[in-house]
């Protein structure tokens, strides 16, 4: 009997075999099972492996070197005699794999369940009758066909679904009763088809396709699963269907927000939805059904422009129109094609939108609104952000700017050189870009290079190893270099650095490397270099005292700060904070005035805040007072010189003009002495309020171009 089965070769291996061996099997025969015989059971088979067992192991490099034994594999072999009855084939008739026998108990080869489900379906044998039975009382007809479409068999359901008797049947190939180009997919590409609608003459079935394929995977016919489908009960299915979807449609139509409107392709309306836009028609809808609404557009009953731009242009197209009752409504026209491509219909969809267009101004001012708040809320969380560090204090828009520009570049490693007079706190503003910066938690090292003597800078900054020179420290010193890698190394007045050194930092930034005094080794550096200095370095290139290669890799990134006599309101917050600090620090509570604020607020600062903060520390451990006045101020600041009036009479003018223009010029060089309409006020012996009015009518002539004060 096995010589009627497609008998595949059983492949053997041992429990003590490689898996490399094993793999070897399968990857040359292209196997899914590879069999185990064991020699204490004289080299039978008990077990085999799938190749998807071991293939999760093809991501261990591991695995080859294991054992089959050290393998998942499987003991639940089945058997099968030669020349067993085909009624012990069902026995069998479940399991995946069955190893089939000789008489002596060797082995023959072996099945796969597919492969006995085949034999089966094909066999002529008496045995398989009640097999066909059992096929034949199911509803639905089975064909099976070779690749050339010659039918080997069938049940009897399929000859009454053909109309054709058994001879009649056999004679014939499957294109010539069913669908030649569905069969040819199945045998040609190994497709499998389903649900394939078969309508001629002859018959009405609904079709699957599948293919067979021998051992090698090969295809070597198809089986044909047909289920009867009369034509008839087709259409009434469909005409039940499209019953059924109208249903549905209008349901849908009268649920959605919109008001619909279908029109032919002339403009003509068919139908409309059951929601009406209150107050917007003027007549019964059901008056304009089977009128062409552009014939409208006189009465003002409905625009006839979207209809007519619909058609003409055959896309969507939107616009709104305001009633005479003041409703404002949204209209989308839609164009809809047949298969051709020819206008069929338009449906255009109504909105009442009046409330909508009321929310929208509103909307809009409610913007407006929001996007104030939130550059006022943005301006406290930056300046929160920046002040992480407690010493920058600022109010001022000039100061703003430049920390908007430090929190862009401080994500970066890049080179920055700072500059800006003697006193600004270019030190606070390196900390700032440390602290937003990526190197947060790394060191921040801080060179004075004009505080060094220019005989130790060099080692204070690159190191020296042990013994380098005379009276150095027996076990080296790292250097400012060293210590501040992977953070920042300020490098403070780098104007004072002697040209020598220059070159070796030159070499530092070029190439983040460093050589340590009296050694030998390169020792490599990264570091982030914030320089910063008092003194015109482009103008000490030009002189000679600075490198212009030195300048160039400094000024990758320049921040200028101003001074503070340019920001005259960071003042005051400035020298509150001073006062709060040396207040904690000397345990006193002083107070400055307003007068004493004024006061500070007009002074110049030639020494920047360095020189406020000295001056506040001055007053707060002087004072005998707990309130600082402007006269205990004023000892302390440098006398500028004297001013006087650039402009004289040089003509005769009635009087009261001539005291306009006496005021205006003292009111406007007061201002511009002492910045604050208070200080202006006290030194002119006025109110307040009179100067603050007079210097905003000055302010106004100025901008309009007039002249103020007396003509020159």
């Amino acid at each position: 009997m096995a010589s009627k089965w497609f008998v595949r070769k059983a492949c053997t291996v041992s429990f003590e075999s490689s898996a490399n061996d094993l793999w070897n099997i399968m990857s040359r025969f292209n196997e899914r099972y590879v069999f185990i015989t064991d020699s204490e059971q004289e080299g039978n088979i008990v077990a085999y492996i799938r190749n998807t067992d071991i293939m999760p192991s093809l991501e261990d490099p591991e695995w080859m070197k294991r054992q089959v034994g050290q393998l998942p594999f499987h003991t639940n072999v089945a058997f099968f005699q030669e020349e067993a009855d085909m009624l012990d084939l069902f026995k069998v008739f479940g399991e995946e794999v069955v190893v089939i026998q000789n008489r002596e108990g060797g082995t023959e080869g072996y099945l796969h369940r597919e492969d006995i489900l085949y034999y089966l379906l094909t066999s002529q044998s008496a045995h398989t009758d009640w097999i066909r039975s059992l096929l034949n009382s199911i509803p639905m007809g089975i064909v099976i066909a070779d690749v050339h479409g010659r039918i080997e068999n069938f049940s009897s359901e399929v000859l009454r679904m053909v109309r054709l008797s058994p001879e009649e049947l056999r004679q014939q190939r499957v294109g010539e009763v069913l669908d030649q180009g569905v069969f040819q997919k199945v045998v040609e590409n190994g497709e499998t088809i389903l649900n394939h609608i078969i309508v001629n003459d002859r018959i009405g079935v609904l079709a699957d396709f599948g293919p067979i394929r021998n051992q090698h995977g090969n295809v070597t016919g198809a089986i044909i699963v047909l289920q009867d489908l009369p034509f008839i009960e087709k259409m009434a299915m469909e005409m039940e269907y499209v019953k059924d979807l109208n249903t549905d449609l209008q349901g849908i139509l009268s649920s959605i927000y919109d008001e619909i409107l279908v029109l032919d392709e002339n403009g003509v309306l068919m139908r409309y939805s059951g929601n009406l836009i209150k107050d917007f028609w003027e007549i019964d809808k059901e008056q304009l059904i089977g009128l062409n609404l552009m014939e409208l557009e006189h009465e003002g009953t409905f625009f006839a422009a979207i209809v007519k731009m619909v058609i003409e242009r055959k896309r969507k197209v939107s616009v709104t129109q305001e009633s005479r009752s003041g409703k404002n409504v949204l209209a989308v026209g839609n164009p809809i094609f047949d298969e051709k491509g020819k206008l069929e219909r338009i449906v255009i969809a109504l909105r009442d939108i009046t409330e909508t267009v009321q929310l929208k101004e509103e909307l809009l001012h409610a913007k407006k609104m929001s996007e104030k708040y939130k550059k006022e809320l943005e301006l406290l969380r930056d300046q929160k952000q920046y002040g992480k560090n407690r010493q920058l204090i600022y109010a001022s828009d000039k100061i703003e700017k430049v920390m908007k520009y430090i929190q862009k570049i401080a994500n970066t490693s890049s080179t920055v050189l700072l500059t800006g007079e003697s006193g600004v706190g270019k030190e606070v503003f390196a900390r700032t870009i440390y602290e937003l910066g990526p190197r947060s938690s790394k060191p921040f090292v801080k060179v004075n290079c004009g505080a060094i003597p220019e005989t130790l800078l060099e080692s204070e900054l690159f190191g020296y190893e042990k013994g380098a020179f005379t009276g150095a420290n027996t076990n080296g010193k790292p250097g400012y270099f060293r210590m501040a890698h992977k953070g920042v190394l300020f490098l403070d007045e780098i104007g004072e650095m002697p040209l020598n050194l220059q070159v070796k930092l030159l070499r530092v930034l070029q190439e983040r490397e460093i050589i340590p005094i009296g050694g030998s080794e390169v020792v490599e550096v990264d570091v982030q270099i914030i320089a910063a200095t008092n003194k015109n370095l482009e103008k000490m290139v030009e002189e000679g005292t600075f490198r212009e290669d030195l300048f160039y890799r400094l000024n990758v990134i320049p921040v200028a700060i101003p001074p503070l006599r340019d920001r005259p309101e960071d003042i005051p917050l400035i020298g509150l904070h001073f006062l709060q600090t040396f207040n904690e620090k000397y345990e006193r509570t002083s107070q400055l005035s307003q007068d004493a604020l004024d006061l500070l607020e007009s002074y110049s600062w030639p020494g920047n805040v360095r020189e406020l903060q000295n001056i506040i520390e001055r007053l707060v451990v002087t004072a005998d007072e707990d309130l600082i006045e402007a006269h205990h101020i004023t000892p302390l600041l440098k006398k500028g010189k004297k001013q006087y009036l650039k402009q004289r009479l040089n003509k005769i003018m009635p009087l009261k003009e001539a005291t306009r223009a006496m005021e205006e010029q003292l009111i406007k060089m007061a201002m511009d002495e002492y910045k604050t309409t208070s200080m202006a006020a006290k030194m002119l012996g006025v109110s307040q309020s009179t100067i603050s009015r007079k210097y905003q009518e000055i302010q106004e002539k100025i901008s309009r171009g007039e002249q103020i004060g007396f003509k020159v």
